[in-house]
């Protein structure tokens, strides 16, 4: 008696190796769309809190633009607008961006001031991802 494995045994454990991995690789093969749709979302959100972090800082009123290629914060300041950052946006990752409203502003509180549940939609492939930014200013990260 030999000790090893059967020509069958071995093509049925190849079948069902193969099987699993063919229904692993599906899963796995949108997870860089997945890692950068998260990533612009997280610079998105960054950017949202420092430009809330400004107007407080500042006691002045901050518009802010979210476009593919740039998120902007100026200052609305009496003797004219001033720019407070600027970023590149989320196009670099390879990502598009649908917002609900052009422009987000945030009062000298940090409250926000007509925003309404502006909502920032994050896409790339089948990875989908967004941020809601409350009238108060709040933001909550989820899926859309």
């Amino acid at each position: 008696m030999t000790r090893g494995w059967t020509l069958t045994e071995m093509i049925v454990m190849l079948v069902l190796l193969g099987s699993l991995t063919m229904m692993v690789i599906p899963s796995l093969g949108g997870w860089p769309d997945r890692w950068a749709v998260r990533r612009a979302r997280h610079e998105a959100a960054g950017f949202f809190r420092l430009a809330r972090l400004g107007a407080m800082v500042q006691a002045a009123p901050v518009r802010l633009s979210f476009t593919v290629d740039s998120l902007t914060a100026v200052l609305e300041l009496p003797a004219g607008d001033s720019t407070l950052l600027r970023r590149e946006g989320p196009g670099r990752h390879g990502v598009s961006l649908q917002v609900t409203r052009a422009t987000i502003r945030i009062a000298p509180t940090g409250l926000g001031s007509g925003n309404a549940n502006t909502t920032l939609v994050f896409h790339r492939g089948q990875a989908v991802d967004s941020l809601v930014v409350s009238r108060l200013g709040r933001l909550r990260i989820g899926y859309p």
